[in-house]
């Protein structure tokens, strides 16, 4: 499962140790890293889902939720350690953390919990917001120093709604080439989080919590974000992903350090 530079798909999937199930290893290839060509680093939305990816292989059952917190940053060709442990082991449910590392160094650090049951009793409550599909809205060049070779050269947007009085935005979001989403990706595409604000563009998510509904059809996600408030010097707020057929999929939140003006 190693990663490679060449147009693979699967950039955050992290390789497994042939000698500890719970140990695994990821390099930070240009495929996964964004900023300009001279500063390149590692989007927490990848390493995210490369902490989420090497839990559910490790543990063996599907995400239910998890809280990554970005603890430092990782550039263009790092190797990153990933360690996964349980914490509590149920019937059903799987308490477990996975951490990210760099010789050392803490680079982010996931608690999760996996398991759970048949879905007999499944219910949504929220219901997607009237949007055009993605073949009716505008492409989204929002995403600076994007080539085709690095992550935001992977990433399709389609926006369907920006409001800054309101702090909301509503973007259509895809990994290009790779079907529909699974917990990694959806992990991913979440942390666009600071996207949704002219005034939070450029600044650096502190943490992301994602809960997992459902698992989409498709590949395209409705990111509909809507900004709490700003406070000391940060951005809080929330974020709701749906399926093209409206299906819920993820509820999650998130905190962002502001940028200087």
């Amino acid at each position: 499962m190693a990663d490679s530079e060449g147009p693979r798909p699967t950039f955050w999937i992290p390789t497994q140790s042939t000698e500890d199930p719970n140990r695994f290893e990821f390099v930070a290839r240009q495929s996964a890293c964004a900023g300009p060509p001279d500063r390149q680093f590692l989007m927490g939305g990848v390493s995210m889902a490369a902490g989420v990816h090497a839990l559910e292989t490790a543990i063996g059952r599907p995400l239910l939720w998890a809280t990554a917190q970005f603890a430092g940053g990782a550039t263009l060709n790092s190797r990153i350690d990933i360690t996964v442990r349980k914490l509590a082991e149920g019937r059903t449910v799987v308490q477990a953390v996975a951490d990210l590392t760099e010789n050392g160094r803490s680079v982010l650090h996931v608690s999760a919990a996996l398991g759970g049951w048949d879905d007999s009793e499944g219910r949504q409550f929220l219901n997607m917001p009237p949007v055009p599909p993605p073949a009716e809205c505008a492409e989204s060049h929002e995403i600076p120093f994007s080539r085709d070779d690095n992550l935001a050269g992977r990433i399709e947007r389609r926006s369907a709604h920006q409001d800054d009085a309101t702090a909301e935005e509503m973007v259509w979001v895809r990994v290009k080439d790779t079907g529909p989403a699974d917990a990694a990706r959806l992990s991913l595409i979440s942390d666009f989080f600071l996207g949704a604000h002219t005034r939070t563009r450029g600044g650096r998510s502190l943490d992301n919590t994602v809960r997992i509904h459902a698992l989409p059809k498709t590949d395209w996600v409705l990111n509909v974000t809507r900004m709490s408030g700003f406070a000391a010097g940060v951005a809080h707020g929330v974020l709701y992903q749906f399926g093209e057929d409206g299906t819920l999929l993820t509820t999650a939140s998130q905190t962002g350090l502001l940028p200087p003006r």
